[in-house]
């Protein structure tokens, strides 16, 4: 157990220096057949799929495209989605827009959809080292939490399963939802998102934000979408808190939707301060929001083992994702980082001793409408 815990506490911001060969590329299977073209009764798990994974921009200036509805690091897509039905296997390819590995299409019903979620942290250069994996399993709870709002935005429900190490979403019809209800997820998962990119690297413009952001982001990380990973219990949630209109500036817990003001005195200053990479690069400071989510990995992990740690990861990461969504519709950007020194962050949020840092959050809105290649789908455009 002690092994165990000391490979979780491995995995912290410090990307190792190492020489050695940059993974290798995986070129795409030529069997397959495109999402149009499976039979009506996929139609609506096409759908689904579309919605949660496909490319969404194109960002000229950046090393590392393209950009979907969920955060990969350096766009290097650690988490591959495959239909699975029986012994079979349709691999989801995105940017092809089909279903790679058989040319034939699956013979269910259509009403129940098994989705196996594969992870592949060695798809990051070996410089991350025992951080690979931590963020692997963050992205997984990306990709979950995406495909619940998904589900949702097209009236069907997702199931989340982490059982022996195998991570599946099942995708099933669902009873009408009330009015609006899924029109609303569609439009947050439909967002434009923005990376705050700005004149000297990235940083947020710093005009207030509207009254009533910080409880709209607390709603959205309280009350996930049915099935989604953010709902498993053990996290922990804080945010320090500046120039929002009608909120005090200072530190917040956040619980169960709903906000309270517990430090009026903490600023985005000791959150830059333990940020691993220097202002000019990230301007940490001058975010309006540093959502801090921690957890009590100790006795998570003593109680039921390494798999816990991932659940813990798989919730943060599907409540990134859900905050990210909430933000974009918003008109925000939302830029999840795990580069910090985090005893310095877990202090500045006056965690508990038994709580370790999990995911950082940082919220703003960004200066200027950065120029991109718009790579929507057509189906989610208003």
């Amino acid at each position: 157990m002690d092994a165990t815990l000391s490979r979780v506490w491995d995995q912290t911001h410090g990307k190792s220096v190492r020489s050695g060969a940059m993974p290798p590329r995986t070129w795409p299977d030529r069997a397959g057949i495109a999402l149009a073209a499976l039979p009506e009764r996929y139609a609506l798990p096409a759908a689904i799929l579309r919605l949660a994974l496909a490319p969404r921009r194109w960002e000229p200036w950046n090393s590392y495209n393209e950009h979907r509805a969920y955060p990969s690091p350096r766009a290097a897509w650690l988490v591959d989605v495959s239909v699975v039905e029986g012994h079979r296997r349709w691999l989801v390819d995105p940017v092809r827009d089909r279903l790679a590995g058989h040319a034939d299409a699956p013979a269910g019903a259509g009403t129940a959809v098994t989705l196996e979620l594969t992870v592949h942290p060695e798809r990051l250069p070996a410089g991350y080292a025992a951080l690979a994996d931590a963020l692997t399993w963050l992205e997984a709870g990306h990709v979950a939490g995406a495909l619940a709002e998904s589900a949702q935005a097209h009236g069907w429900h997702a199931t989340t399963d982490l059982d022996d190490g195998e991570l599946t979403v099942t995708l099933r019809a669902a009873d009408p939802a009330p009015p609006g209800h899924a029109q609303a997820a569609r439009s947050r998962l439909g967002a434009r998102r923005t990376s705050g990119l700005g004149p000297r690297g990235l940083s947020a413009d710093p005009a207030p934000l509207p009254e009533g952001t910080l409880a709209a982001l607390s709603q959205a990380a309280h009350r996930p979408p049915t099935g989604s990973p953010a709902a498993w219990p053990g996290l922990r949630h804080r945010a320090v808190a500046c120039r929002i209109t009608g909120l005090a500036d200072g530190l917040h817990t956040v619980d169960s939707g709903t906000t309270h003001l517990v430090d009026a005195d903490v600023t985005m200053d000791p959150v830059q301060e333990a940020f691993s990479y220097p202002r000019d690069k990230l301007d940490v400071a001058g975010m309006n929001i540093g959502w801090v989510i921690t957890a009590d990995v100790a006795t998570a992990v003593r109680a039921a083992g390494a798999a816990a740690y991932r659940r813990l990861l798989l919730a943060a990461g599907a409540t990134g994702q859900h905050l990210g969504s909430a933000a974009a519709a918003a008109g925000l950007f939302c830029r999840p980082a795990r580069s910090v020194h985090e005893a310095h962050l877990e202090a500045a949020v006056a965690a508990p001793a038994p709580e370790d840092f999990l995911y950082l959050l940082l919220i703003g809105r960004s200066r200027p409408r950065d120029f991109a290649y718009d790579l929507t789908p057509p189906e989610v455009l208003p």
